[in-house]
């Protein structure tokens, strides 16, 4: 694998220059994320029942080119990333006739603050693939852009951040039994939680390398982000916190799709994040909804232009149309930009210090809006950032950095037609998620 510059510099100047979010974001390739989404694809069908046959085709011959780049990817030149597989037997099921191996394949970038050894950012892409019949395990199901795509964006991201400083655990992981039922993120999102890992948010890179659709149509200058309003896992006691605050839109997880708007746009010229307001496409569903259902902050990147002769669909040409998820139709340059978004937010979110506690917001029926907090304890903390749009608006639309404390006043500003959040600022300008209200007096 090539070197990016900024660590070959590092190396030939003898020292550790800590790499920065323009840094990473500018050494992502698409002459990578090509190959890997080629590769990928040559392995004929990446069914998760297709039968061990040949080492070139089939799921266990992709899992193991996979779990030979884990290991390439911690041998990088500075890399601090730790290769690891989640291994686990699949009891039969709707999509699992018998009881099937299936292994999640991933690297890890471990924490380096000690304080917050358990908390966790986790990129997903599945790598499994479909034909037209999602018990077909034996016809060719390349699966380039659905999902070789996301796959090829987790680790392009994991090979540039190989060296970075991060505050948090990242993991970066592809993903098994998707297409059987989001069983691999299943699995994964259990085992963090089992183990006590606090995910503080996790995305699911998944079909993100087509720009054309049915009749030529193009969308190359957008991407969507789906995220749940209302959480899977809500507590009846959040129920009514919600409903008094009219929260339906400012769920953790739709924070983190603001989030990553606000921070990702800045780092890809002429790419625009749609926040889309539900939780994934109609009757449809990605990793993230597994990650969900454990009560883990979630949200799905995938391209604007679904061209459904390609997903699903056995390669062949029929009436004069061409069906099948190919190679030749993922573009590489659509998938660099959103590698780039999400290895500028991530960065800053991976570095970010820790998110306000307990927020709430008082002043009902009142001309004057309180938020209050629990005290922050993370010396890293520079300032508080409020932020606030209009009752009728999806994004922020102000935000005002406040000094440390447990509250901010608004005068003048009445809590009935306007949502507000909180978030913290390091001395670098690395942001929390923004936390919204969930509690009033």
């Amino acid at each position: 694998m090539r070197l990016p510059l900024y660590l070959s510099l590092a190396l030939a100047l003898g020292a550790q220059v800590p790499p920065t979010a323009k840094d990473m974001a500018g050494h992502v390739e698409s002459a990578r994320l090509r190959r890997t989404v080629e590769r990928l694809a040559a392995f004929g069908t990446r069914h998760s029942l297709s039968k061990a046959s040949t080492e070139a085709r089939g799921i266990v011959a992709a899992r193991n080119w996979l779990i030979g780049e884990t290991r390439d990817l911690a041998m990088l030149p500075g890399s601090r990333l730790i290769p690891f597989e989640d291994r686990f037997i699949q009891e039969p099921g709707p999509r699992v006739p018998k009881a099937t191996e299936m292994v999640n394949v991933g690297v890890l970038l471990p924490a380096l603050d000690p304080s917050r050894v358990k908390d966790a950012l986790v990129v997903c892409a599945h790598y499994d693939s479909r034909a037209s019949d999602v018990m077909d395990a034996e016809s060719d199901a390349p699966g380039a852009v659905d999902n070789a795509s996301g796959v090829a964006l987790a680790f392009e991201m994991a090979h540039v951040m190989c060296a970075d400083r991060t505050a948090v655990n990242v993991y970066f992981v592809a993903t098994a039994g998707e297409e059987q039922g989001l069983l691999g993120a299943a699995h994964l999102a259990r085992r963090l939680k089992a183990e006590g890992v606090n995910v503080i948010a996790m995305l699911a890179a998944d079909t993100v390398g087509n720009t054309s659709g049915p009749g030529g149509a193009k969308a190359g200058g957008t991407v969507r982000i789906f995220s749940e309003g209302v959480p899977a896992a809500e507590t009846e006691a959040q129920k009514r916190a919600r409903e008094a605050l009219g929260g339906e839109n400012d769920s953790p997880s739709r924070e983190f799709a603001r989030y990553l708007k606000r921070f990702g746009e800045r780092f890809a010229d002429q790419l625009e994040m749609k926040v889309m307001l539900r939780r994934d496409r109609v009757g449809r569903g990605g990793d993230h909804l597994a990650f969900n259902r454990e009560g883990f902050p979630a949200a799905r990147v995938t391209e604007t232009q679904e061209n459904f002769d390609r997903q699903h669909q056995i390669p062949r040409v029929e009436g004069g149309r061409t069906y099948g998820d190919s190679p030749a139709f993922f573009d590489p340059g659509y998938c660099a930009k959103i590698t780039r978004e999400m290895v500028g937010a991530f960065h800053g979110l991976a570095l970010a210090p820790e998110a306000p506690r307990n927020v709430t917001l008082s002043g009902a029926a009142t001309p004057d809006a309180r938020l209050s907090w629990t005290p922050i304890t993370d010396p890293r903390v520079a300032s508080m950032v409020v932020y606030r749009r209009s009752a009728d608006a999806v994004a922020w639309q102000e935000d005002k950095a406040v000094p440390v404390g447990d509250h901010a006043d608004l005068p003048g500003v009445g809590t009935d037609n306007f949502f507000f959040a909180v978030a913290t600022r390091d001395r670098d300008g690395n942001e929390s998620m923004a936390v919204a209200p969930t509690r009033v007096p």
